[in-house]
């Protein structure tokens, strides 16, 4: 349609269109006076073709797009680091029975200080026990039903004024075995009259032993995690044997001297031989019980050799 003498757009070279349209421009003025339709429009074609051409924007599209994912692989991976950390955080209180456990801010000292009013407790138990003040043995009893008591409240308020911290929780098992053991040694050396050495000393050996052990199998457990650590937890048996051992050791303790305070001794009888069997009760329980833990435990063990 442009004839053959008329230049062709996709022909030229970029130095030659660019030359080709400053010369162009008079023939584009002429060709307004051109009367053929077909010559007018090659040179427009030619002329806008010869135009140089502007630099094009980047479109902000792909850039906002990449910026997103870059922020978003940033977050991840912060993500990932405060999941790695809480993970961390989770078997450690795991270790000490405190998952889930949250932290408060009012009275965060009251469950920590009970638990270290019983550890101060028992040198003070044992210096009651053996003192020659009237009604020593009542006040010695009396002192281990007040540690047995706040071992319950100590747990309570540590779960309802969301104060359960990794010390409390190391502290308050300590606490307990320390006042325990050191109960069942102070009857050992002075028994109630009327209740042979052997009839303590047998179960306490018994219990002690039981408890060592214990502390030992969970030790491990928790550094062995998973599995192991399941497998160590607080059973029925294990509470069953706590509740007759405090009964027994509260019994024992108040009536060492007899009873006189309580119906002027009608039930002296009756109190030992139930504190006696309690505490072999409580022996039993301990012996079932470190051999539920231990048959859980005890694959595991054999599997990690």
């Amino acid at each position: 349609a442009c004839g053959d003498s008329a230049p062709r757009p996709w022909m030229l070279s970029p130095t030659t269109t660019l030359t080709a349209a400053a010369r162009l421009s008079p023939l584009a003025r002429a060709a307004r006076r051109t009367s053929t339709p077909s010559t007018r429009a090659c040179v427009r074609l030619t002329a806008v073709l010869a135009r140089p051409r502007r630099a094009t924007s980047v479109d902000p599209q792909p850039l906002t797009v990449m910026a997103a994912a870059r922020k978003t692989s940033s977050t991840t991976r912060r993500a990932r680091g405060a999941r790695g950390k809480t993970s961390a955080a989770n078997d450690e209180a795991a270790r000490y029975g405190l998952a889930g456990a949250e932290k408060g801010t009012t009275l965060t000292w009251l469950p920590t200080f009970l638990t270290l009013a019983r550890v101060v407790a028992v040198p003070a138990l044992a210096g009651v026990y053996y003192s020659d003040i009237p009604h020593a043995a009542v006040i010695a009893g009396v002192m281990f039903m007040l540690a047995a008591f706040t071992d319950w409240l100590d747990g309570y308020l540590a779960r309802k004024l969301k104060a359960s911290s990794a010390f409390g929780a190391f502290l308050d098992p300590v606490a307990d075995k320390l006042m325990v053991a050191a109960s069942l040694c102070l009857l050992c050396t002075r028994a109630p009259a009327g209740v042979a050495p052997w009839a303590v000393a047998l179960p306490s050996i018994v219990i002690i032993g039981r408890e060592i052990t214990m502390s030992a199998l969970r030790e491990w457990c928790a550094a062995k995690g998973g599995e192991a650590h399941a497998a160590v937890k607080v059973n029925n048996l294990g509470k069953y044997k706590t509740a007759t051992q405090m009964v027994a050791l509260t019994v024992l303790l108040l009536v060492r001297d007899g009873s006189s305070w309580f119906a002027n001794g009608a039930y002296n009888d009756a109190l030992v031989n139930g504190g006696v069997y309690c505490l072999w009760v409580s022996a039993v329980l301990a012996l079932v019980s470190l051999w539920v833990y231990m048959s859980g435990v005890i694959g595991i063990m054999m599997a990690s050799d």
